[in-house]
């Protein structure tokens, strides 16, 4: 099976849905290690503490 970024991120718990067609296309390009580094820095964020929270917008960190 052909890997693919956006349900990978999606089974971690990253919600895509409110990203732009443009950023669709670079989720899209992500390779497995960096859908693993996003899915990690997200578990952990989500784990840290509620005000962590507040930082992540759609799925995405910023």
């Amino acid at each position: 099976m052909t890997f693919d970024p956006v349900h990978e991120l999606a089974r971690a718990g990253i919600d895509l849905a409110l990203v732009s067609p443009e950023q669709r296309e670079v989720v899209l390009s992500l390779s497995e290690a960096e859908v693993a580094l996003l899915a990690s820095i997200h578990e952990r964020l989500r784990d840290g503490a509620p005000e962590v929270e507040a930082h992540i917008v759609g799925g995405l960190l910023f």
